[in-house]
């Protein structure tokens, strides 16, 4: 037997099911068959080629992600600042910087230069995107980056770091550009070092409960 879902934005979602059986699996492209099927109460819409998304308001979504990933944070391409982010846009490192947001596109200039001047290699690529809702995705990508400058005040580690993270990205009322960033990712080499500068003890539990008070 089979039957659909609809979520919010008009996907549908296919559930097989047995006679035998009650619990519901997703079917997804050969592709992503291996991994694990996506909680019934997600609204994931994007386990497809940006070629056969079908829904115009997520297709804007993903380009304009690539292009902030891609092209923008992994090429450098500073001059589309203006054009991926809202004026009032805000960055949010919730987990290694949550202190110091970005904030606008002459922000997100800056936030580009100084983490290009420390890690003139960054790279990111994206492994996923879902829809979060009509004006929102999230983003799961992996990257690497070498310290060969400044960062956050110390001098260059010249160690390689390898990352992962994900990342919920707003849109504003027309999806034309960015109006947030939640960014949750690993720590750079750097963050460590930092880490246990600020936190000698505790380390990172130590830090975490001090944020939760």
């Amino acid at each position: 037997m089979s039957m659909a879902r609809c979520s919010p934005m008009g996907a549908t979602a296919r559930f097989s099911i047995k006679k035998t059986q009650f619990t519901p699996s997703f079917v997804v492209p050969k592709k992503h068959v291996a991994r694990r099927a996506p909680h019934a109460a997600m609204q994931v819409k994007a386990f497809k080629e940006n070629s056969q998304l079908q829904d115009w308001r997520v297709k804007d979504m993903v380009e304009t992600c690539h292009k902030y990933f891609v092209d923008f944070l992994s090429k450098g391409a500073i001059d589309l600042a203006e054009d991926l982010f809202a004026d009032d846009c805000e960055h949010v490192d919730n987990v290694w910087d949550p202190a110091h947001p970005t904030v606008g596109p002459a922000g997100m200039r800056h936030y580009l230069k100084d983490l290009r001047t420390a890690f003139p290699d960054f790279n990111i690529e994206i492994q996923e995107i879902a829809t979060c809702d009509t004006n929102s995705v999230w983003v799961l990508y992996e990257g690497s980056a070498t310290g060969l400058g400044e960062y956050h005040g110390h001098r260059a580690s010249h160690h390689t770091s390898n990352f992962s993270g994900i990342n919920i990205v707003k849109f504003n009322a027309d999806r034309s550009k960015i109006s947030q960033v939640q960014v949750y990712r690993s720590p750079f080499a750097e963050d460590r070092e930092e880490l246990k500068e600020k936190v000698p003890e505790g380390g990172f539990r130590e830090l975490r409960l001090k944020r939760l008070v």
